[in-house]
C-alpha cells in the first residue's frame, strides 16, 4: 500500500493485520510497500521493512519511485541498502523505467531520463548493491549513538533522567525518572543488536531495559534484567524534533515513556503506544 513507508499509523495497522493473521493461521507469505516518495525518506524505513519481517513474511518494494530534486539518488540508494539489510526483503520494483513513462508527471521520478539515459539515481542504486548492505551498527540519521559511548536519557517533558530506582542491582528493579544527577544508576549504554535495534544497559547493574513478561499492553512495566537479548530487550531509536528520540520496543512495538506525563522524581517508566507525545521522547547527552 502507499504511506507506509516509516512506522506510522496506516502501516501499524496492517502490522497489525498482518500479525493477526498469522497467529490465525491464515496463509500469508509477503507484504509489499508501494515507496512513492518525496524528497526525503522516513528515518525508520528500514526498522518498518524490519518489523514486518520479524512475523515471518517476506516483504518487498514494489513500486518504488522518488521525487527529482538534489537527495533522489541518496534516496534510491538508501532504500536499495534498507532492503538488502533486512534478510526477508526479496526484491524492489520501480514504477516505470523512464521519467516520461512514470505516472507522476513532471516529477521525473525513476531511473532513467526520457531519453533512456541512466540518471544518478541508477548510479546510486548500483553503487549500493556493489557495495553491499550497510552495517547494522549504523544508527538511525540523527540519533548520534556511539555503542563505546554512557549517556544520560533526559525526558523531554520532566527534564529528569532515566534512572535505576535506588541504584538497585537485582533482575525486575523498576526504572523510573529522578532528577539528573549523573550517578552510574542513570547512566545508560547503547548495545548493537542488528537490524537497527539496541540494549540499553545500566552501567550500575550492567543490566538492561526489559518490557516486564514481555508484555505488549499499555502501561507495560520497564524494568532492568540481566542481558538475554530478547525482543522485549530490543529498542530502536525513532527520530523526533529537536534531538529528541523515541525508544520504541521491538516486540511491542510501543514507546517507553514516563507514565502519565509525570514530572515527580521517581515517575514511573512504562511503555505506551508511540504517540510522539513530550513524555515519550528522550534526549541523549553523552557523558563518557
Amino acid at each position: 500500500d502507499y504511506n507506509t513507508d516509516g512506522i506510522n499509523a496506516k502501516s501499524t495497522g496492517i502490522y497489525n493485520m498482518v500479525r493477526d493473521f498469522k497467529s490465525r493461521g491464515v496463509p500469508i507469505d509477503c507484504v509489499g510497500f508501494q515507496s512513492h516518495l518525496g524528497t526525503s525518506l522516513a528515518g525508520d524505513y528500514q526498522a518498518n521493512l524490519q518489523r514486518f519481517a520479524d512475523l515471518g513474511v517476506d516483504v518487498q518494494i514494489t513500486e518504488l519511485d522518488v521525487m527529482t530534486g538534489g537527495n533522489q539518488a541518496n534516496i534510491f540508494g538508501s532504500v536499495t541498502r534498507a532492503c538488502m539489510n533486512v534478510s526477508r526483503c526479496t526484491g524492489i520494483t520501480t514504477w516505470g523505467v523512464r521519467d516520461c513513462d512514470s505516472w507522476r508527471g513532471s516529477d521525473n521520478a525513476l531511473l532513467f531520463d526520457c531519453n533512456g539515459n541512466k540518471k544518478a539515481a541508477y548510479t546510486a542504486v548500483l553503487d549500493a548493491l556493489n557495495g553491499g548492505s550497510t552495517p547494522p551498527t549504523t544508527p538511525p540519521p540523527g540519533s548520534g549513538v556511539d555503542t563505546s559511548a554512557w549517556y544520560v536519557l533526559l525526558n523531554r517533558n520532566s527534564g529528569k533522567a532515566l534512572d535505576v530506582y535506588a541504584s538497585a542491582t537485582n533482575d525486575g528493579a523498576r526504572i523510573s525518572q529522578w532528577s539528573r544527577n549523573n550517578g552510574v544508576n542513570q547512566q545508560w549504554q547503547f548495545v548493537d543488536s542488528g537490524g537497527g535495534y539496541y540494549r540499553v544497559k545500566s552501567r550500575n547493574s550492567s543490566k538492561v531495559l526489559d518490557v516486564s513478561g514481555f508484555s505488549t499492553a499499555d502501561g507495560g512495566a520497564i524494568v532492568q534484567w540481566a542481558d538475554l537479548n530478547g525482543t522485549n530487550q530490543q529498542f530502536r531509536l525513532a527520530n523526533s524534533a529537536d534531538g529528541y528520540v523515541r525508544l520504541i520496543n521491538r516486540n511491542s512495538n510501543k514507546a517507553v515513556e514516563v507514565q502519565g506525563a509525570s514530572t515527580a522524581d521517581g515517575g514511573n517508566i512504562v511503555q505506551y503506544a508511540d504517540w510522539g507525545g513530550n513524555n515519550q521522547q528522550w534526549q541523549l547527552v553523552r557523558i563518557g
